[in-house]
């Protein structure tokens, strides 16, 4: 199998693993892997994973042509999250760890944020343009405050909303002359906030410098 995402579970001492044949499960490497169930119809090629920090029986898995799908008891029934993207390609799924029915969902098109943990989907937002979202941060320290990769090979960059999604702009500016700008993952710098990294298609990484907050 092709690994795609790897995700901690929520004790912190297991994995869950996203592959091209379905979605594994382990709390010991040793003792092998359980597959996990997703239902009838479900596609087992599955491109993201996130547990809810705040509900931990809570699962959400993004999968090739089934959309979004959420588990609210460990993986042991799944259902389609209502209302989002179907038959495309999930890239990222992120919840607020405050606000856990604040759902955000990147696909290879686009990006949809949820207020009601999944019922309904608002799709972008003001000035995020269509992308490949690869990726998606929330700052723990202020959680109105979300930034997203796009690896769109003809516009790719990195996007920032301070009201949750629901205003956008580029980090990135058309000024910077930059190698790449399609960046398939971003992350914080566990010890400063205010610095992030970001892997890009093919330039390597760049270390990026916010103005401390």
């Amino acid at each position: 199998d092709k690994v795609r995402v790897i995700e901690n579970t929520a004790d912190g001492k297991g994995l869950l693993v996203g592959t091209d044949k379905g979605l594994y499960r382990t709390h010991d490497v040793t003792k092998g892997w359980e597959k996990i169930y997703l239902g009838v119809g479900i596609s087992d090629s599955v491109f993201a994973v996130h547990v809810s920090p705040t509900r931990p029986d809570t699962i959400w898995a993004g999968t090739a042509t089934s959309g979004v799908i959420v588990s609210h008891d460990n993986g042991k029934t799944w259902a389609k999250a209502g209302g989002a993207v179907d038959n495309v390609p999930v890239s990222s799924i992120r919840t607020d760890p405050e606000r856990p029915d604040y759902v955000y969902v990147g696909t290879i098109q686009t990006f949809y944020t949820s207020r009601d943990g999944g019922k309904s989907w608002n799709r972008r937002g003001g000035g995020l343009p269509l992308g490949n979202f690869t990726s998606i941060l929330i700052n723990p320290s202020n959680t109105d405050e979300v930034i997203v990769s796009s690896a769109l090979d003809t516009d790719g960059g990195m996007y920032i909303s301070n009201d949750a999604g629901n205003k956008w702009k580029r980090v990135d500016g058309k000024d910077m002359k930059l190698a790449s700008r399609r960046l398939w993952s971003i992350a914080f710098d566990p010890q400063d906030h205010n610095r992030i990294y970001a892997a890009t298609h093919s330039s390597g990484i760049y270390r990026i410098q916010r103005a401390a907050e």
